[in-house]
């Protein structure tokens, strides 16, 4: 499956299993990977590495859901449904309106994870403390 790294009985941790795939793919430039750097920074960057992918997956997906919110929103303008308060039911409200307070709401988790992303495409290494502070 691409995109999918498994490590391998040969491999005496996540540090080498990383060191040898990363040979795999790049040859023998793959044995500088310690130099000047802790498996705590490797562990670190790996982190930040995989939640960039994540949070750019997530908001992939997101501005899809958001997309198919909106489209729904014009074509179904006119259906209603009923509005509820406190587990009643209570006045009738339009179905695309409903559909639009569930849009700007993951637009805000969208805003958030962009946010984030920023937090996170921080270069680590060198930032571990002889006593991992």
């Amino acid at each position: 499956q691409e995109g999918r790294f498994d490590a391998k009985a040969s491999d005496e941790d996540i540090h080498t299993a990383n060191e040898r795939r990363l040979k795999e793919l790049i040859g023998r430039t793959a044995g500088k990977l310690h130099t000047g750097r802790s498996r705590n920074d490797q562990v670190a960057t790996d982190m930040r590495l995989w939640l960039r992918g994540s949070i750019d997956d997530l908001r992939r997906l997101l501005c899809k859901l958001i997309t198919i919110l909106l489209e729904r929103t014009e074509r179904e303008i006119d259906v209603l449904m009923p509005g509820y308060t406190h587990l009643q039911r209570a006045q009738v409200v339009r179905w695309s309106h409903w559909l639009l307070s569930h849009a700007s709401n993951l637009s805000c988790d969208f805003a958030k994870l962009k946010t984030l992303y920023s937090t996170v495409n921080v270069l680590p290494l060198g930032r571990q403390t002889a006593a991992d502070c």
